[in-house]
C-alpha cells in the first residue's frame, strides 16, 4: 500500500541527506512528534519495522508507519526544502484534521 508521496528532487535530497550524515540505516520510521493549533507535526528517524506497521518501498529507502497512523491522516507528502520553501525537510498529511482557532489558543502565539 502507498502511504508517502515524495517527489524525484525530494527523494534524491533525502538520499543526499541520509549519505552526508553517514546514515546506513534504510528503513526510515514517519512518526506523529506532537500537534498545535497549525496542525499535526511528523518527524521520521531510523527504525525496524513492527507487525502494526505499513510499509512502502523506494528506490532503495523502506518508509514505515504505524497503519493507525495512516487511517488518521490519509497518508503523507514528503517534501524538501525547495518544494515547501521551509529550506528543510517536511512531512505533511493528504488529511489535514479541522483546527482550532489560533485567536483562542494558547500554544504557541504566533
Amino acid at each position: 500500500m502507498n502511504f508517502i508521496k515524495i517527489s524525484n528532487t525530494a527523494y534524491n535530497e533525502f538520499k543526499k541527506f541520509l549519505t552526508e550524515n553517514n546514515i546506513t540505516y534504510s528503513t526510515i520510521r514517519i512518526y506523529l512528534d506532537g500537534m498545535s493549533c497549525h496542525g499535526p507535526h511528523f518527524n521520521m528517524s531510523a527504525d525496524k519495522k513492527n507487525d502494526n506497521d505499513l510499509t512502502q518501498q523506494i528506490k532503495d529507502i523502506n518508509f514505515i508507519v504505524d497503519k493507525n497512523l495512516f487511517m488518521q491522516f490519509s497518508g503523507f507528502i514528503f517534501l524538501c526544502g525547495s518544494e515547501n520553501g521551509l529550506g528543510s525537510f517536511s512531512i505533511e498529511p493528504v488529511f489535514k484534521p479541522n483546527l482550532p482557532d489560533c485567536e483562542n489558543c494558547n500554544g504557541c502565539k504566533n
